[in-house]
């Protein structure tokens, strides 16, 4: 089996990390550390500083141009935190809704349909505002945090994209308003949890003592739901019975920030 190991330097901090193939490896900026600025080119074209702290920032250009631009304070990040709607399709076996207290992993539910669900569901939550937190030359991001595995945001009805990758960052300037605002979050996980829940319920094939498949069963050539309430079928058993189900959903934390975009002058 191949090993990756990789080390590297960031924040004035060295880092470690691995991974086994076929285990997927990110890097981010640093565990735990987050830029105080970014430079970047403006919808005008000009260049611009956003910014997450305050403070005089100055750059130089590779002629030996010094520019500057100052960031004015900002209002802390907003953690969305407290209970949540989890709210899941019908005929998958997890219940139509379910009351969170706080962001959990669906494999750490007390209900087995929300245990062993594999598909999409979607979080929905009011979260207020701050009017502070609204402002000219302000840019507002919403960080999911940790998701397992794919997210579709919606932001007071507005369809804002898909994140499927870390960071699962995005901007919400333009749809959020200051007050009351209704946030969804749709989640897709993978099918291992399914199937591995499908394998605490009998039997509905006939196979061979390693799990491959002796003839394809009647009900599954006919299109017809499995006779002991499974939801997948396969031909070859991945998983078995007892395997704890993986990671799944949105796990935050989530939080709105806030950043200032200041021009860059001499």
């Amino acid at each position: 089996m191949k090993t990756l190991e990789a080390e590297y330097t960031a924040g004035g901090k060295s880092f470690k990390m691995s991974a086994k193939d076929p285990e997927t490896i990110s890097f981010p900026i640093a565990p735990g550390i987050e830029p105080e600025a970014e430079v970047h080119y403006g919808e005008n074209g000009k260049l611009l500083v956003e910014a997450w702290q305050a403070g005089r920032y100055e750059l130089k250009t590779a002629s030996g141009r010094l520019l500057r631009a100052q960031a004015p304070a900002l209002p802390p990040p907003l953690e969305i935190s407290g209970p949540w709607e989890l709210r899941f399709p019908p005929n998958w076996g997890a219940p139509e809704r379910v009351a969170l207290d706080k962001l959990i992993s669906w494999s750490e539910h007390g209900d087995p349909g929300v245990k062993y669900f594999s598909g999409q569901a979607t979080c929905t939550k009011t979260i207020t505002v701050p009017g502070e937190m609204i402002g000219k030359d302000r840019r507002i991001t919403l960080d999911l945090g940790k998701v397992q595995v794919i997210a579709k945001v919606k932001l007071n009805g507005k369809d804002l994209g898909i994140l499927w990758k870390p960071p699962y960052r995005l901007d919400v300037t333009r749809a959020l308003r200051a007050g009351g605002n209704t946030l969804e979050i749709s989640v897709a996980n993978l099918w291992i949890n399914r199937m591995i829940g499908d394998e605490q319920l009998p039997e509905d094939s006939d196979r061979n003592p390693d799990g491959t498949l002796k003839a394809w069963p009647r009900w599954v050539q006919e299109g017809k739901p499995s006779p002991s309430g499974r939801f997948t079928f396969t031909s070859w058993r991945l998983w078995k019975r007892g395997e704890a189900p993986v990671e799944s959903g949105l796990l935050g934390p989530v939080m709105l920030r806030v950043s200032a975009l200041s021009s860059v002058g001499t």
